[in-house]
Protein backbone atom coordinates (compact mmCIF):
# COMPACT_ATOMS: atom_id res chain seq x y z
CA UNK A 1 0.00 0.00 0.00
CA UNK A 2 2.81 2.22 0.99
CA UNK A 3 4.66 1.72 -2.36
CA UNK A 4 1.44 2.15 -4.12
CA UNK A 5 0.78 5.46 -2.36
CA UNK A 6 4.27 6.68 -2.62
CA UNK A 7 4.05 5.49 -6.73
CA UNK A 8 0.71 7.95 -7.14
CA UNK A 9 2.24 10.90 -6.01
CA UNK A 10 5.36 10.66 -7.75
CA UNK A 11 2.74 10.51 -10.88
CA UNK A 12 0.62 13.24 -9.49
CA UNK A 13 4.25 15.09 -8.86
CA UNK A 14 5.15 14.94 -12.66
CA UNK A 15 1.65 15.86 -13.79
CA UNK A 16 1.64 19.27 -11.91
CA UNK A 17 5.31 19.80 -12.81
CA UNK A 18 4.40 19.41 -16.53
CA UNK A 19 1.30 22.21 -15.99
CA UNK A 20 3.74 24.74 -15.06
CA UNK A 21 4.74 27.23 -17.99
CA UNK A 22 7.96 26.49 -19.83
CA UNK A 23 7.94 23.23 -18.54
CA UNK A 24 8.43 20.26 -20.89
CA UNK A 25 5.57 17.60 -22.01
CA UNK A 26 6.17 14.45 -23.05
CA UNK A 27 4.04 11.97 -25.89
CA UNK A 28 3.80 9.48 -28.05
CA UNK A 29 3.81 9.59 -32.00
CA UNK A 30 3.73 6.59 -34.27
CA UNK A 31 7.13 6.77 -36.57
CA UNK A 32 5.85 4.26 -39.04
CA UNK A 33 4.90 1.80 -36.41
CA UNK A 34 7.19 2.62 -33.94
CA UNK A 35 6.37 4.85 -31.30
CA UNK A 36 8.60 7.52 -30.41
CA UNK A 37 8.69 9.68 -27.33
CA UNK A 38 8.39 13.39 -28.06
CA UNK A 39 9.21 16.20 -25.44
CA UNK A 40 7.93 19.98 -26.46
CA UNK A 41 7.11 23.07 -24.69
CA UNK A 42 3.43 22.76 -23.54
CA UNK A 43 2.42 26.17 -25.16
CA UNK A 44 3.23 24.73 -28.33
CA UNK A 45 -0.33 23.55 -28.90
CA UNK A 46 -1.80 26.46 -27.60
CA UNK A 47 -0.02 28.44 -29.80
CA UNK A 48 -2.43 30.62 -32.88
CA UNK A 49 -1.54 33.23 -35.40
CA UNK A 50 -3.92 36.19 -34.82
CA UNK A 51 -1.77 38.75 -37.14
CA UNK A 52 0.63 36.76 -38.95
CA UNK A 53 3.04 39.47 -39.76
CA UNK A 54 6.49 39.85 -39.24
CA UNK A 55 6.05 40.93 -35.24
CA UNK A 56 3.80 37.92 -34.60
CA UNK A 57 6.89 35.74 -36.41
CA UNK A 58 9.61 37.44 -34.76
CA UNK A 59 7.74 37.34 -31.32
CA UNK A 60 7.40 33.67 -31.38
CA UNK A 61 10.82 32.98 -32.58
CA UNK A 62 12.08 34.62 -29.72
CA UNK A 63 10.22 33.57 -27.36
CA UNK A 64 10.23 29.43 -28.39
CA UNK A 65 13.99 28.94 -28.95
CA UNK A 66 13.93 28.16 -25.33
CA UNK A 67 16.07 25.37 -23.22
CA UNK A 68 12.78 23.65 -24.38
CA UNK A 69 13.43 23.46 -28.01
CA UNK A 70 16.83 22.32 -26.95
CA UNK A 71 15.92 19.65 -25.42
CA UNK A 72 13.26 18.45 -27.65
CA UNK A 73 15.64 19.19 -31.21
CA UNK A 74 18.48 16.23 -28.49
CA UNK A 75 15.54 13.93 -28.66
CA UNK A 76 14.54 14.02 -32.20
CA UNK A 77 18.35 14.33 -32.83
CA UNK A 78 18.79 10.65 -30.80
CA UNK A 79 15.72 9.50 -33.26
CA UNK A 80 17.22 10.78 -36.09
CA UNK A 81 20.38 8.89 -35.01
CA UNK A 82 18.57 5.34 -34.38
CA UNK A 83 16.88 4.76 -37.86
CA UNK A 84 19.78 6.19 -39.88
CA UNK A 85 17.49 9.03 -41.09
CA UNK A 86 18.50 11.46 -44.23
CA UNK A 87 17.37 14.98 -44.88
CA UNK A 88 13.73 14.20 -46.07
CA UNK A 89 13.13 11.14 -43.84
CA UNK A 90 13.97 14.15 -41.29
CA UNK A 91 11.51 16.03 -42.84
CA UNK A 92 8.88 13.55 -42.60
CA UNK A 93 9.30 12.63 -39.10
CA UNK A 94 9.54 16.31 -37.90
CA UNK A 95 5.98 16.37 -39.75
CA UNK A 96 4.52 13.56 -37.07
CA UNK A 97 6.38 15.51 -34.51
CA UNK A 98 4.54 18.93 -35.64
CA UNK A 99 1.13 17.35 -36.19
CA UNK A 100 1.32 15.92 -32.51
CA UNK A 101 2.39 18.97 -30.73
CA UNK A 102 -0.06 20.76 -32.25
CA UNK A 103 -2.77 18.37 -31.68
CA UNK A 104 -3.48 19.28 -35.60
CA UNK A 105 -5.94 21.79 -34.87
CA UNK A 106 -4.21 24.22 -36.52
CA UNK A 107 -2.00 24.15 -39.96
CA UNK A 108 -0.27 27.73 -39.78
CA UNK A 109 1.05 25.81 -35.76
CA UNK A 110 2.28 23.12 -37.14
CA UNK A 111 3.96 24.56 -40.41
CA UNK A 112 5.82 26.72 -37.55
CA UNK A 113 6.50 23.90 -35.21
CA UNK A 114 8.04 22.04 -38.75
CA UNK A 115 10.23 25.63 -39.58
CA UNK A 116 10.87 26.04 -35.86
CA UNK A 117 12.77 22.66 -35.71
CA UNK A 118 13.89 22.54 -39.26
CA UNK A 119 15.88 25.76 -38.45
CA UNK A 120 17.50 24.10 -35.02
CA UNK A 121 18.85 21.44 -36.87
CA UNK A 122 20.30 23.87 -39.01
CA UNK A 123 18.65 23.53 -42.24
CA UNK A 124 18.46 26.04 -44.90
CA UNK A 125 14.27 26.68 -44.85
CA UNK A 126 12.78 29.64 -44.48
CA UNK A 127 9.03 30.78 -43.31
CA UNK A 128 6.89 32.16 -45.67
CA UNK A 129 3.17 32.99 -46.21
CA UNK A 130 0.50 33.14 -49.03
CA UNK A 131 -2.75 34.20 -48.19
CA UNK A 132 -3.27 33.30 -44.53
CA UNK A 133 -1.53 30.22 -44.79
CA UNK A 134 1.96 30.08 -43.55
CA UNK A 135 4.32 27.72 -45.43
CA UNK A 136 7.45 26.02 -45.14
CA UNK A 137 9.67 26.08 -47.76
CA UNK A 138 13.52 24.02 -48.04
CA UNK A 139 17.01 24.34 -49.94
CA UNK A 140 16.58 20.49 -51.58
CA UNK A 141 19.70 19.02 -52.87
CA UNK A 142 17.26 16.91 -55.18
CA UNK A 143 14.55 18.43 -57.51
CA UNK A 144 11.28 16.34 -57.19
CA UNK A 145 9.26 15.58 -59.81
CA UNK A 146 6.58 17.64 -59.07
CA UNK A 147 6.85 20.80 -56.33
CA UNK A 148 5.92 24.81 -55.63
CA UNK A 149 9.46 26.73 -55.32
CA UNK A 150 10.60 29.94 -54.89
CA UNK A 151 13.45 32.08 -56.09
CA UNK A 152 15.28 33.99 -52.79
CA UNK A 153 18.40 35.11 -52.15
CA UNK A 154 19.74 33.59 -55.67
CA UNK A 155 18.86 30.14 -54.32
CA UNK A 156 15.94 27.59 -55.06
CA UNK A 157 13.33 26.87 -52.21
CA UNK A 158 10.85 24.15 -52.33
CA UNK A 159 7.76 23.73 -50.28
CA UNK A 160 7.92 21.13 -47.75
CA UNK A 161 4.69 20.11 -47.81
CA UNK A 162 5.15 17.31 -49.83
CA UNK A 163 1.25 16.17 -50.78
CA UNK A 164 0.71 20.08 -51.57
CA UNK A 165 0.95 20.31 -55.73
CA UNK A 166 -1.04 23.66 -55.98
CA UNK A 167 0.94 26.84 -56.62
CA UNK A 168 -0.51 29.42 -54.37
CA UNK A 169 0.61 32.51 -55.50
CA UNK A 170 3.28 35.28 -54.48
CA UNK A 171 4.95 34.48 -50.67
CA UNK A 172 5.22 36.60 -48.52
CA UNK A 173 9.10 36.05 -46.67
CA UNK A 174 9.38 36.31 -43.07
CA UNK A 175 12.60 37.64 -41.87
CA UNK A 176 14.73 35.48 -39.53
CA UNK A 177 18.05 36.49 -37.68
CA UNK A 178 19.15 33.22 -37.05
CA UNK A 179 21.42 31.51 -40.83
CA UNK A 180 21.29 28.15 -41.51
CA UNK A 181 22.87 26.29 -44.27
CA UNK A 182 22.49 22.66 -44.58
CA UNK A 183 20.21 21.66 -47.54
CA UNK A 184 17.92 18.90 -47.14
CA UNK A 185 19.30 15.84 -48.83
CA UNK A 186 17.36 12.34 -50.16
CA UNK A 187 19.90 9.05 -50.30
CA UNK A 188 18.12 6.58 -52.69
CA UNK A 189 20.32 4.39 -51.54
CA UNK A 190 19.52 4.19 -48.22
CA UNK A 191 16.36 3.82 -46.43
CA UNK A 192 15.48 4.23 -42.44
CA UNK A 193 15.61 1.48 -40.64
CA UNK A 194 12.12 1.15 -40.12
CA UNK A 195 10.28 -2.33 -39.93
CA UNK A 196 7.51 -2.52 -37.37
CA UNK A 197 4.95 -3.52 -39.53
CA UNK A 198 5.47 -6.46 -41.60
CA UNK A 199 3.35 -8.06 -43.93
CA UNK A 200 2.35 -10.84 -46.57
CA UNK A 201 0.56 -11.68 -49.34
CA UNK A 202 0.37 -15.00 -51.40
CA UNK A 203 1.05 -14.45 -55.46
CA UNK A 204 0.51 -16.81 -58.41
CA UNK A 205 1.15 -16.66 -61.43
CA UNK A 206 1.11 -18.61 -64.68
CA UNK A 207 3.93 -19.56 -67.49
CA UNK A 208 3.27 -21.79 -70.43
CA UNK A 209 0.82 -23.59 -68.25
CA UNK A 210 2.75 -23.84 -65.16
CA UNK A 211 1.88 -22.01 -62.32
CA UNK A 212 3.84 -20.59 -59.96
CA UNK A 213 2.73 -19.70 -56.39
CA UNK A 214 4.54 -18.04 -53.45
CA UNK A 215 4.14 -16.20 -49.98
CA UNK A 216 5.96 -12.63 -50.30
CA UNK A 217 6.60 -10.98 -47.08
CA UNK A 218 7.13 -7.24 -47.30
CA UNK A 219 8.37 -4.24 -44.66
CA UNK A 220 4.84 -2.39 -44.65
CA UNK A 221 6.61 0.40 -42.34
CA UNK A 222 9.37 1.12 -45.27
CA UNK A 223 6.48 1.35 -47.82
CA UNK A 224 4.39 3.65 -45.90
CA UNK A 225 7.40 5.70 -45.82
CA UNK A 226 7.82 5.24 -49.43
CA UNK A 227 4.71 6.48 -50.05
CA UNK A 228 5.39 9.72 -48.17
CA UNK A 229 8.38 10.83 -49.85
CA UNK A 230 7.74 13.75 -52.25
CA UNK A 231 7.12 12.26 -56.14
CA UNK A 232 9.35 12.09 -58.73
CA UNK A 233 9.50 12.02 -62.02
CA UNK A 234 9.50 8.03 -63.76
CA UNK A 235 13.51 6.78 -63.43
CA UNK A 236 16.03 6.33 -61.23
CA UNK A 237 14.66 7.46 -58.11
CA UNK A 238 12.47 5.00 -58.10
CA UNK A 239 14.09 1.53 -60.23
CA UNK A 240 17.42 2.42 -57.94
CA UNK A 241 15.45 1.52 -54.29
CA UNK A 242 16.18 -1.46 -53.16
CA UNK A 243 13.80 -4.24 -51.86
CA UNK A 244 13.13 -4.40 -47.97
CA UNK A 245 15.19 -7.94 -46.50
CA UNK A 246 12.18 -9.16 -46.35
CA UNK A 247 10.89 -8.73 -49.62
CA UNK A 248 14.62 -9.94 -51.29
CA UNK A 249 14.38 -13.24 -48.91
CA UNK A 250 11.23 -13.94 -49.78
CA UNK A 251 10.18 -13.03 -53.97
CA UNK A 252 13.91 -12.09 -55.06
CA UNK A 253 15.24 -15.70 -53.43
CA UNK A 254 12.49 -17.84 -55.33
CA UNK A 255 12.43 -16.13 -58.39
CA UNK A 256 16.27 -16.21 -58.85
CA UNK A 257 15.65 -20.19 -58.25
CA UNK A 258 12.77 -20.34 -60.65
CA UNK A 259 14.61 -18.29 -63.85
CA UNK A 260 17.61 -20.98 -63.08
CA UNK A 261 18.37 -23.66 -65.82
CA UNK A 262 16.61 -21.96 -68.43
CA UNK A 263 18.01 -19.61 -71.14
CA UNK A 264 18.10 -16.04 -70.97
CA UNK A 265 14.95 -15.56 -73.03
CA UNK A 266 12.58 -17.63 -71.15
CA UNK A 267 14.06 -15.77 -67.88
CA UNK A 268 12.93 -12.65 -69.04
CA UNK A 269 9.49 -14.08 -69.84
CA UNK A 270 9.27 -15.42 -66.75
CA UNK A 271 9.99 -12.07 -64.97
CA UNK A 272 7.59 -10.69 -67.14
CA UNK A 273 4.78 -13.13 -66.38
CA UNK A 274 5.36 -12.47 -62.94
CA UNK A 275 5.24 -8.21 -63.47
CA UNK A 276 2.04 -8.84 -65.68
CA UNK A 277 0.02 -11.08 -63.30
CA UNK A 278 1.07 -9.97 -60.16
CA UNK A 279 -1.60 -7.29 -59.51
CA UNK A 280 -4.38 -6.39 -61.89
CA UNK A 281 -3.81 -3.10 -63.75
CA UNK A 282 -5.42 0.12 -62.45
CA UNK A 283 -5.73 3.67 -63.19
CA UNK A 284 -4.37 5.92 -60.44
CA UNK A 285 -6.84 8.38 -61.39
CA UNK A 286 -9.36 6.14 -60.15
CA UNK A 287 -7.27 5.77 -56.88
CA UNK A 288 -5.98 8.92 -56.34
CA UNK A 289 -7.70 11.50 -58.65
CA UNK A 290 -3.95 11.95 -60.01
CA UNK A 291 -1.43 10.35 -61.44
CA UNK A 292 0.87 8.74 -58.91
CA UNK A 293 4.11 6.53 -59.17
CA UNK A 294 5.27 3.18 -57.10
CA UNK A 295 8.03 1.81 -56.30
CA UNK A 296 8.60 -1.51 -56.86
CA UNK A 297 7.79 -2.64 -53.37
CA UNK A 298 4.73 -0.88 -53.49
CA UNK A 299 3.68 -2.32 -56.93
CA UNK A 300 4.25 -6.17 -55.50
CA UNK A 301 2.04 -5.14 -52.40
CA UNK A 302 -0.66 -2.89 -53.78
CA UNK A 303 -4.19 -3.79 -55.24
CA UNK A 304 -4.32 -2.41 -58.55
CA UNK A 305 -0.86 -0.62 -60.69
CA UNK A 306 -0.87 0.70 -63.99
CA UNK A 307 1.72 0.56 -67.16
CA UNK A 308 4.43 3.24 -65.17
CA UNK A 309 4.56 0.93 -61.97
CA UNK A 310 4.85 -2.54 -63.63
CA UNK A 311 7.62 -0.95 -65.82
CA UNK A 312 9.70 0.00 -63.32
CA UNK A 313 9.05 -2.55 -61.32
CA UNK A 314 9.73 -5.17 -64.60
CA UNK A 315 13.05 -3.06 -64.70
CA UNK A 316 14.22 -3.57 -61.17
CA UNK A 317 13.70 -7.44 -61.21
CA UNK A 318 15.41 -7.91 -65.00
CA UNK A 319 18.57 -5.84 -63.69
CA UNK A 320 18.77 -7.35 -60.12
CA UNK A 321 18.26 -10.81 -60.92
CA UNK A 322 19.66 -11.39 -64.70
CA UNK A 323 21.89 -8.14 -64.54
CA UNK A 324 20.06 -6.91 -67.83
CA UNK A 325 19.76 -2.93 -68.78
CA UNK A 326 16.80 -1.59 -69.60
CA UNK A 327 14.91 1.48 -70.68
CA UNK A 328 11.60 2.94 -70.77
CA UNK A 329 9.81 4.01 -73.72
CA UNK A 330 7.16 7.15 -73.28
CA UNK A 331 4.54 7.49 -75.37
CA UNK A 332 2.80 10.85 -74.54
CA UNK A 333 -0.07 10.82 -77.03
CA UNK A 334 -1.11 7.55 -75.36
CA UNK A 335 -0.03 8.32 -71.83
CA UNK A 336 1.53 4.85 -71.88
CA UNK A 337 4.90 3.65 -70.64
CA UNK A 338 6.95 0.25 -72.16
CA UNK A 339 9.73 -0.94 -71.83
CA UNK A 340 13.16 -1.99 -73.44
CA UNK A 341 15.70 -4.50 -72.61
CA UNK A 342 18.81 -5.07 -74.18
CA UNK A 343 19.30 -8.66 -74.05
CA UNK A 344 23.13 -8.99 -75.48
CA UNK A 345 23.16 -11.52 -78.21
CA UNK A 346 19.74 -11.07 -78.73
CA UNK A 347 18.22 -9.26 -82.16
CA UNK A 348 15.22 -10.24 -83.75
CA UNK A 349 13.02 -9.08 -86.24
CA UNK A 350 10.98 -5.94 -84.27
CA UNK A 351 14.28 -5.34 -82.26
CA UNK A 352 15.87 -1.48 -82.58
CA UNK A 353 18.60 0.29 -81.73
CA UNK A 354 19.02 3.33 -79.27
CA UNK A 355 22.44 4.65 -78.47
CA UNK A 356 24.21 2.41 -79.90
CA UNK A 357 23.11 -0.76 -78.15
CA UNK A 358 20.07 -3.04 -79.04
CA UNK A 359 16.97 -3.84 -77.17
CA UNK A 360 13.68 -5.73 -77.32
CA UNK A 361 10.25 -3.81 -76.61
CA UNK A 362 7.75 -5.67 -73.79
CA UNK A 363 5.04 -4.46 -72.18
CA UNK A 364 4.87 -5.16 -68.31
CA UNK A 365 0.81 -4.23 -68.80
CA UNK A 366 0.17 -6.79 -71.44
CA UNK A 367 -1.63 -10.16 -70.92
CA UNK A 368 0.51 -12.54 -72.12
CA UNK A 369 4.58 -12.37 -71.96
CA UNK A 370 5.66 -12.08 -74.99
CA UNK A 371 9.31 -10.35 -76.27
CA UNK A 372 9.61 -8.20 -78.75
CA UNK A 373 5.55 -6.60 -78.24
CA UNK A 374 4.60 -3.32 -78.02
CA UNK A 375 1.14 -1.97 -77.87
CA UNK A 376 2.18 0.90 -80.18
CA UNK A 377 4.46 1.54 -83.22
CA UNK A 378 7.77 2.59 -82.04
CA UNK A 379 7.96 5.42 -84.25
CA UNK A 380 5.36 7.17 -81.99
CA UNK A 381 7.80 7.13 -78.53
CA UNK A 382 8.48 10.81 -77.45
CA UNK A 383 10.83 10.02 -74.73
CA UNK A 384 13.35 7.32 -73.67
CA UNK A 385 13.62 7.30 -69.96
CA UNK A 386 16.85 5.63 -68.71
CA UNK A 387 16.78 3.02 -65.72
Amino acid sequence: MKYFKATLLTILCSVLLNFEAGSSYTHIIDFYGHPLTVSYDPQLSTLKFRKGDQAEISQNLSIFRNSNLSISVNNLKRHIAIFDLDGTATTLLIDKYARQISRANDKNTTTFIKYLFLKELNYDVILTKTGTDLNCMGNLNFTPGRYIFIKYAQKTYKDLDYSNRKHKGKHLIFMDKKITTKRISHNILSLPLVNAKLKSRDISFIVAGDTFMIEVKSNGSMTEFLGDLPMFEVGKYFTDVPLSAEMDSSLMKYLKQQVKGRDIIDQVKLLLAFVQQVVPYGSDYDKYGEERFYYPEETIMSTTSDCEDKAMLMSYLTHNILGLKSIGLFYKQDEHLSLGIEIPGYAPHGSFKYSGKTYVSCEPTAPTPRIPQSQFSLQRVDEVIEF
